[in-house]
């Protein structure tokens, strides 16, 4: 009799134990807020707004440059993320050149880019091939619609290991 008290109060507690724990609800998840030091994140599946380098911004993903990036005869594929009023672009070339962009292709690029967003004063290009993947991870963290913890500060460290002069 006292072994099956003993294993109905474990059953018990287990079942409050876990009743206790699924207080989690995916509500709210289009809309997230951190007041830390006044970093905000909205709207995670297409923006990202943080107070980094003191001043704030949003990173989304540009589908429709990317687009007409895309239709290029010298791209393959390109992924674009804009920050503020600068367009980040990750392109695979044909050619399959992870090198370096001609210069004349970059021009061509950042036309394409500025003329689908008037806003968009710099545009930088790379063909490296570690750019293009963390670009591309960056890309799909963006449209999770999930909040990502130290998504700018990685996405400002990339930024500033391969355009160094421009930051």
């Amino acid at each position: 009799m006292k072994r099956i008290s003993v294993q109905m109060l474990i059953l018990i507690m287990t079942v409050l134990l876990f009743t206790g724990c699924n207080t989690y609800t995916d509500e709210g998840a289009e809309t997230y807020q951190i007041n830390n030091d006044g970093a905000r994140i909205q709207n995670i599946n297409q923006e990202y707004t943080s107070n980094s380098y003191n001043q704030t911004y949003k990173m989304h993903v540009d589908e429709n440059a990317e687009e007409q990036v895309k239709i290029m005869n010298e791209v393959q594929s390109a992924t674009i993320i804009t920050v503020h009023r600068n367009a980040y672009v990750a392109v695979v070339l044909e050619n399959g050149d992870t090198e370096a962009v001609p210069g004349d292709l970059k021009n061509k690029i950042a036309q394409q880019i500025k003329g689908s967003d008037e806003s968009i004063t710099d545009v930088y290009v790379s063909s490296n091939a570690d750019f293009v993947v963390s670009m591309t991870d960056y890309r799909e963290q963006l449209q999770s619609r999930r909040p990502i913890v130290g998504l700018t500060e990685d996405f400002n460290d990339t930024i500033e290991r391969f355009f160094p002069k421009n930051r």
